[in-house]
């Protein structure tokens, strides 16, 4: 590694992390003024627990900023050399454009990766405590409510319909399961439902089982007092779909969207989800690629110049990017289309200013 390469490396990696922790303390302080402050007050929430909130909602934020970091970053650096005519010197002494900018390039490569593990292994996890957190904490309990629910094409082609249903016991009432495949069909009634986690199934009570013919001339029934339903699928199965996709592994995500298509349940958004998850890390490589063109350009202004060229390119990116994944959602774009076609925009646009910028 030359000279200039290291020279460069130290300032753009300072420079990243010093971006990083400012716009995350940013992030932090509006969310704390605008969105936290009024449930913090309502439902009395501990300074303990707001710590611990913040910190497990660090990864989040981190993985939210992070392009704009490079994009700021990548503007400071760049910008400098050029306004100081390091730019003009060393593209004199006979270095291209490219080699010169090939080390914050190789950093934003790696910046993104790396940003891409953080989130598919601390950040998940975390993301999982916040969620917890926020639950417990700043709202009132959802899942304390006991409004319907009902479960389609479950294993063995069962259906279940329940009046009211207790998220946080796992209990329902006023229980419905019918089932209509092979010759004849099948529908149990029940007054109670609840998850026994020992045992690891749904226990039925205090109900019958019908089985009607094929032409409906004949039925039987039998009672039920204590049974297990005929559905296999466990409580976590049955609500992952629900769950915030930031507290999911890409893995784990792609596992609960198969298994809700066996289910016929619907998952097309979250296919686009899925995509965005490699999509949104690999926004910092294709930022730099706008920052390079703009900064060279940009030869005077310094900060104030960074920021506000930061925050016109964001507010265009996020817009797009918001177009498209609502495209995605509504089946008007295929998930992967949906997911990356902000990028590759940007990317190109990135480019060609890049191979435009004169030298």
């Amino acid at each position: 590694m030359k000279t200039l390469d290291r020279y460069l490396l130290r300032r753009m990696v300072g420079t990243l992390l010093r971006a990083l922790l400012a716009l995350m303390a940013i992030y932090v302080l509006i969310d704390l003024l605008t969105h936290r402050d009024i449930d913090i007050a309502k439902y009395d929430v501990p300074g303990s627990i707001v710590v611990r909130y913040y910190l497990a909602f660090i990864p989040q934020i981190l993985y939210r900023v992070a392009p704009f970091a490079v994009l700021v970053s990548g503007l400071l650096v760049l910008g400098d050399t050029a306004q100081n005519n390091e730019t003009t010197a060393v593209l004199a002494g006979g270095i291209s454009l490219r080699r010169f900018v090939f080390v914050p390039v190789l950093v934003c490569l790696f910046f993104a990766v790396g940003l891409f593990a953080f989130n598919e292994t601390i950040g998940a996890k975390a993301a999982r405590e916040a969620a917890q957190l926020d639950e417990s904490y700043f709202s009132r309990n959802k899942d304390a409510e006991r409004a319907g629910i009902s479960w389609a094409n479950l294993s063995e082609k069962w259906t279940c319909h329940v009046d009211k249903f207790n998220r946080i016991a796992l209990t329902g009432e006023g229980i419905l399961i019918h089932s209509t495949s092979g010759a004849e069909a099948e529908q149990i009634e029940a007054r109670r439902m609840y998850w026994d986690e020992t045992a690891g199934q749904w226990i039925l009570e205090d109900g019958r089982w019908y089985v009607f013919s094929a032409d409906a001339t004949a039925v039987r029934g039998s009672r039920i007092r204590q049974q297990p339903a005929p559905f296999t699928e466990a409580p976590d199965m049955l609500f992952a779909l629900e769950q915030p996709v930031e507290t999911k592994t890409s893995e784990e995500l792609k596992i609960e969207i198969l298994s809700a298509e066996k289910r016929a349940a619907p998952a097309g958004k979250l296919w686009v989800d899925y995509h965005a998850k490699f999509s949104q890390p690999a926004l910092s490589f294709v930022m730099i690629w706008l920052a390079i063109p703009f900064a060279m350009r940009v030869r005077r202004g310094g900060l104030g110049i960074s920021f506000g060229i930061s925050i016109i390119i964001a507010i265009v990116y996020l817009i797009v990017f918001s177009v498209t994944m609502s495209l995605g959602q509504y089946d008007r774009l295929s998930p992967p289309i949906a997911a990356w076609l902000a990028n590759a925009l940007f990317f190109v646009a990135g480019a060609y200013l890049f191979w435009r910028t004169p030298t």
